[in-house]
């Protein structure tokens, strides 16, 4: 008697459930019993990437077995950019399958609920014929796109009926739209965005505006923009006064300003104002090594807060130039966070590092064999700073490899 059968049905599926990220694993055991393959092929296909590789074989594999379509959860969809010729005849190919969808796909895929893109040239023609039938995606991701127009984003937006989170890192090509957004059609469900995370060195504010400007603000309780060009301060301040009421999770990265002409011009700094905000409980703020001459800003921009529900500050540090951590200014930040002190729960430190050999004390690079970064002096720091405002109990320190 098989080991398979000696076993209940519910303990296998359990067994199978704690392989669910092991891809590998998973395809042995789908070719090892036959009452393990429904289980092994719900995890193998509840997420998927297409690239130029493997689209057209995806297609077929669907179109043989249909109900594999049903496990389906997240698709990433990944584009290819460069110069060279096998880039783009990689591109081509893809392009040409996104143009290609045959119009049973899109229904049978009625369990996705997370969509992401990345590398895509995305126009009105593409977002027709296949994004715009995804009506059950309630996360969608772009990353790295190119949209013709801003209204194919409209479209795109406004086909997603169930989406409460969007995704956009650095998509900076939005075109100039001469023409006014289409307005929503008559009887349409307008989506109900719940969180925003926005990453943009170029224009952080173009889709918060116009959420703002169509009515489609008011349920959003998480809204992150990190590269904000210090410039554009007074655009997020002017942003966050439209999403005040109801903002609970607020994460801001300052970065250097996006041209040189912000600098040159007399709109390069402006002393922006910031409505209070009366539902907000947590604050993160992004320090990042190699652009520490934007830190003085998000002082600033921390000095000029009111967020009288405010429980969880957290700092968000990236050792990007390791070689300048060691002058974050903690005594600095301290002393403006403590005018939040007496509502505080906690102030948490968050190291953000990459996976390293170094078995105990975690340092971030070396140079002629001397750690430049010791995180335990950070930490060491951190407290010290924050102890002389007497929040020495409010701080965590966690370390984060990625």
């Amino acid at each position: 008697m098989s080991v398979t059968r000696l076993l209940p049905p519910e303990l296998c599926d359990q067994i199978l459930d704690h392989l669910e990220d092991d891809k590998r694993t998973l395809r042995v055991c789908a070719l090892t019993s036959r009452s393990w393959l429904p289980r092994a092929q719900y995890h193998l296909f509840r997420s998927i990437y297409l690239d130029w590789s493997n689209c057209y074989s995806f297609t077929r594999l669907l179109a043989s077995n249909p109900a594999l379509a049903d496990y389906v959860n997240t698709i990433e969809i990944e584009g290819a950019f460069g110069i060279f010729s096998m880039d783009r005849l990689h591109g081509a190919t893809l392009d040409a399958w996104l143009r290609a969808i045959p119009q049973w796909l899109p229904p049978r895929l009625s369990s996705l609920t997370k969509l992401e893109l990345a590398l895509l040239t995305i126009d009105a023609d593409i977002v027709q014929r296949f994004f715009g039938h995804l009506h059950a995606v309630k996360h969608l991701t772009l990353w790295a796109c190119a949209l013709t127009t801003f209204d194919v984003f409209a479209e795109l937006f406004f086909a997603l009926p169930q989406l409460t989170r969007l995704t956009i890192a650095f998509t900076q090509e939005w075109e100039a739209n001469p023409h006014p957004v289409s307005p929503l059609g008559q009887g349409r469900s307008r989506p109900q965005l719940e969180e925003i995370e926005l990453t943009s060195s170029c224009d952080n504010f173009k889709v918060l505006r116009w959420l703002v400007a169509e009515d489609l603000h008011h349920s959003v309780h998480t809204l992150s923009c990190t590269r904000v060009p210090w410039a554009g301060l007074s655009l997020l301040g002017d942003a966050l006064n439209a999403f005040a009421p109801t903002l609970q999770n607020l994460r801001i990265g300052v970065g250097d300003s996006t041209t040189a002409t912000d600098v040159a011009s007399d709109k390069g700094w402006t002393s922006p104002t910031f409505a209070p905000l009366p539902a907000l409980t947590t604050l993160t703020l992004d320090v990042h090594t190699a652009r520490l001459s934007a830190v003085p800003y998000t002082l600033y921009f921390l000095s000029q807060l009111s967020a009288p529900a405010l429980r969880d500050l957290v700092f968000a540090v990236k050792c990007g130039e390791y070689d300048t951590a060691s002058l974050i200014p903690w005594k600095r930040i301290a002393e403006v966070s403590a005018r939040f002190a007496p509502r505080l729960a906690r102030v948490l430190i968050s190291v953000r590092e990459r996976e390293s050999a170094e078995p105990e004390l975690v340092r971030f690079g070396t140079r002629v064999g001397i750690a430049v970064v010791d995180l335990e002096e950070m930490e060491r720091n951190v407290r010290v700073a924050f102890g002389a405002q007497k929040m020495g109990e409010l701080v965590a320190f966690e370390h984060v490899v990625q």
